[in-house]
């Protein structure tokens, strides 16, 4: 089994996942491990901050919890098997003994994973999400105006100067399309 790019190596083991086992000796090594990889993608890929492998004894299973940047809440990310089936009333179970900053989560995401380190992260609430209010929304929509309308001044300002810059390459009869030319 793979278990942070050791799996050529039989019986060796990331120190963090050997002190994670020995700490919850009621953990099996495969949940130990598919925990794991979700941790270093969470860690080294996704670059999340303050991240821990956590257990739940009532769950009997590793979750992870970490902070997608160091402005936002504590998450937790449940790893899955791609084979394993989950109900609604598992889902209501995870919400209900599945812990970040001390506290129930109101979020879950779960990270369904296959040992070959592949990992899909699908976001999970607690009852209904509403939706953002019409004043945010808006926001949101000007906002990506304004980053839009910013590079394509810039790109536009870096093609100017490129063909100043390079003004005998290009044929000195060269003249402006009206919109109706385009």
């Amino acid at each position: 089994m793979a278990c942070g790019g050791t799996e050529d190596m039989p019986g060796v083991r990331h120190p963090l996942l050997e002190d994670f086992l020995q700490q919850n000796p009621g953990c099996d090594e495969e949940s130990a491990e598919r925990a794991f990889l979700v941790y270093q993608d969470l860690t080294e890929v996704r670059g999340w901050w303050f991240t821990e492998l956590a257990f739940s004894d009532a769950l009997e299973r590793p979750y992870v919890t970490g902070q997608k940047s160091r402005r936002l809440p504590r998450q937790a990310v449940l790893p899955v098997s791609v084979e394993e089936r989950i109900s609604l009333h598992d889902v209501q179970t995870f919400f209900c003994k599945i812990y970040a900053s001390g506290a129930l989560v109101k979020s879950l995401t779960l990270a369904v994973n296959d040992l070959d380190s592949t990992v899909v992260y699908y976001k999970l609430t607690s009852g209904l999400s509403p939706p953002d209010p019409p004043d945010v929304t808006v926001q949101r929509k000007q906002d990506k105006d304004v980053q839009f309308d910013r590079k394509r001044r810039h790109v536009a300002a870096c093609v100017r100067q490129f063909m100043e810059q390079n003004s005998a390459a290009f044929p000195t009869s060269t003249k402006s399309l009206t919109e109706e030319e385009l």
